[in-house]
């Protein structure tokens, strides 16, 4: 019986594999548009992940040759995080337990009863689904990166260009949906040039901007020509990402630029001169027109300058308190908590108990991931996490000289380590795809070399001729 399931799944594992991945990477931008996530009685993102983790399951279990060995593809470094995580998050849920026992707290057992199931089921299906992402690495090729690339666009894409009409609707009053986002520029005494910033869809414009960094990436690994890489898609995305007046996002442009400046000087890939002539010339224009127009230039960007005074104030500044403030409560109570945290979920405890410094209710997550798992995860967990997330940062970056394809995996996986310090979260649809195109990235470099080094091989044995060098 089993055996004639698989010979009928056989003929569509291409097509069922392609879908799962198209599905997941296409609505992954849209998990943190509210309107999305309410459109079922259970969060949309949820019920699309599990499908493509059905479907995931379906073309693994159709493999009819005994090619896929879970055991043996443990000692690969793609499962670091996985096994981390799992492991981490087990001891985590033995320590909430115990808890429930020790913390004599009404709002813990409100946050065990309902929190923390929603937690492990929503963690165990993002690690379900890379895990037979990973043992079906093996048969995936380019034209399944460019599956799970070109849909992620595709949502990304989406997000842009709901930017642009909100741009048109703010300035001239262009008609348009109305779609309820914090778009109104805060925290500024001065005057301000332009008195709104772009969120497109999402509610927060540091919700909007790690996908516009993603797309930038992922965009120039995929488009041929990078001409229609510039009009087509970096020149819209970029006009999004400038008019959101995100500081975040403004900084994980910054430091991404250096670093893939950094690799390409450091992997000699092209001429030095080349490229830095070009940006230096770039910049004289713009520090002119600087210099001449300053008033208007701060005007402009009054929405992040003005925003500056408070923005390292702990008592001020509601994101940075709820950064600081789980180190200290995670020594609340006793020696377990502050070893194997709180359990799954469990900054939504703090949520209940806790308050920012005038008064209010903090959010249910630091929008860390860092900081998230130290409280849920523990000291010990929370710093295995951060090693393996470094270990397999070196692993790749070791790698960078071997391939082009490696070096777009450690940029993104350096850009996937930005955003998750400020507004991230392991258990969502973008961060475990930007993890399987790494991935798949990685893979796809390592076959390259592999495959130039067997041809290397069958060179040097090649006979030569008498007098041939």
């Amino acid at each position: 019986m089993i055996t004639i399931l698989k010979k009928t799944i056989q003929p569509y594992r291409s097509s069922l594999l392609a879908l799962a991945l198209i599905m997941l990477a296409f609505l992954a931008p849209f998990a943190v548009v509210s309107q999305y996530q309410k459109v079922l009685p259970i969060a949309t993102s949820v019920l699309t992940s599990f499908a493509a983790l059905c479907l995931l399951f379906i073309v693994w279990f159709s493999e009819s040759e005994n090619k896929l060995h879970p055991i043996k593809s443990l000692r690969s470094p793609y499962y670091l995080i996985i096994i981390t995580l799992f492991v981490s998050a087990s001891l985590a849920i033995v320590a909430g337990t115990f808890n429930l026992t020790y913390m004599l707290s009404s709002e813990y057992v409100n946050y065990y009863q309902n929190s923390l199931p929603r937690r492990v089921f929503n963690g165990a299906i993002y690690i379900s689904i890379m895990t037979l992402f990973i043992l079906l690495l093996k048969r995936m090729t380019k034209t399944e990166l460019n599956y799970i690339g070109r849909a992620y666009l595709g949502g990304i894409g989406v997000l842009v260009l709901f930017g642009i009409w909100q741009f048109l609707h703010l300035s001239i009053g262009y008609p348009m949906p109305d779609v309820q986002t914090r778009s109104a520029v805060h925290s500024v005494q001065s005057e301000v040039l332009i008195n709104f910033r772009l969120t497109s869809l999402t509610e927060e414009p540091s919700f909007l901007v790690p996908f516009l960094i993603d797309g930038l990436i992922i965009g120039l690994l995929l488009y041929k020509n990078k001409f229609s890489y510039l009009w087509q898609w970096m020149l819209p995305v970029l006009f999004v990402l400038i008019f959101s007046f995100s500081i975040s996002g403004y900084v994980n442009v910054l430091l991404v630029a250096l670093f893939a400046l950094w690799l390409i000087v450091t992997s000699r890939t092209i001429n030095w001169n080349r490229l830095i002539l070009p940006i230096l010339a770039s910049f004289i224009p713009i520090g002119l027109f600087i210099w001449w127009k300053w008033s208007l230039v701060l005007e402009l960007f009054m929405p992040i300058i003005g925003r500056f005074d408070v923005l390292f104030d702990v008592t001020n500044h509601s994101r940075l308190y709820m950064l600081v403030y789980p180190f200290i409560w995670l020594f609340d109570f006793s020696w377990v908590n502050t070893l194997f945290g709180f359990g799954p979920g469990s900054y939504e405890f703090l949520a209940q108990t806790k308050f920012l410094a005038y008064g209010s209710k903090l959010s249910a997550t630091s929008n860390n991931v860092f900081v998230d798992l130290l409280f849920e995860h523990g000291l010990l967990g929370g710093g295995a996490f951060l090693i393996a997330f470094i270990l397999f940062f070196l692993h790749l970056y070791k790698r960078r000289k071997e391939h082009i394809y490696y070096q777009y995996a450690v940029i993104l996986w350096f850009h996937l380590g930005i955003t998750s310090l400020y507004r991230s979260d392991f258990v969502s649809p973008r961060f475990w795809v930007i993890v399987m195109i790494t991935v798949l990235c990685a893979e796809i470099g390592k076959r390259y070399v592999q495959m130039n080094r067997v041809n290397n091989n069958r060179e040097s044995l090649e006979p030569r001729k008498v007098g041939e060098k």
